[in-house]
């Protein structure tokens, strides 16, 4: 949590450095830099097994702060129910959730590299499990109106090592996730 304070901080500082003195121009007209906003995670799996292959992995509301031109920090729940199926072919219902913690930086005006951490867990009546990620990639953004804009990005996540109780072993591993979501100013 520390580290993740400190890198937060790190980026407000550069993103203030870079700020013109009036700072209008940096915000374009946006009163504060407060959006809310979701997007649509697509993956490739949960980074261990192979059983769930390509496809929609969260639901994600968020909420943030974001400079154009400079960075951001934004904070999301992400949600994704899915079926598993036991070795004796008993099918059960899994509760996936992500409380994710995201920060960027532009590199150019709308080109920016991310990084981020999530809180995973997976509820089912077979054993819960919940484990850590750490997640890199870049995005872009598209502003559709002045106050309203969409992204795409594309990150890899570690997994780190947790006991999984569908495979009966400690696992870890990696993934790669497409999100694409929209957000707007709130003031």
């Amino acid at each position: 949590m520390k580290r993740i304070f400190a890198l937060l901080i790190l980026c407000c500082a550069f993103a203030f450095a870079q700020a013109p003195a009036g700072g209008s121009s940096v915000l374009g007209g946006i009163r504060t830099p407060l959006i809310v906003g979701g997007a649509l995670g697509f993956g490739s799996g949960t980074g261990v097994g192979s059983e769930r292959g390509v496809g929609l992995r969260q639901i994600e509301p968020m909420a943030g702060i974001w400079y154009p031109g400079l960075g951001y920090f934004r904070v999301g729940y992400g949600l994704f129910d899915y079926r598993e199926e036991s070795d004796e072919e008993k099918k059960y219902d899994v509760d996936h959730s992500e409380l994710d913690f995201e920060m960027g930086v532009h590199l150019f005006s709308e080109v920016y590299l991310m990084g981020g951490y999530s809180r995973v867990k997976e509820l089912s009546d077979r054993g819960d499990v919940a484990w850590n990620e750490w997640g890199a990639g870049f995005g872009s953004i598209l502003f559709i109106f002045a106050k309203t804009l969409m992204f795409a990005e594309v990150g890899y996540r570690w997994v780190l090592s947790h006991y999984d109780p569908f495979l009966e072993k400690k696992v870890h591993g990696g993934r790669l996730q497409l999100n694409v979501g929209f957000a707007a100013y709130v003031f």
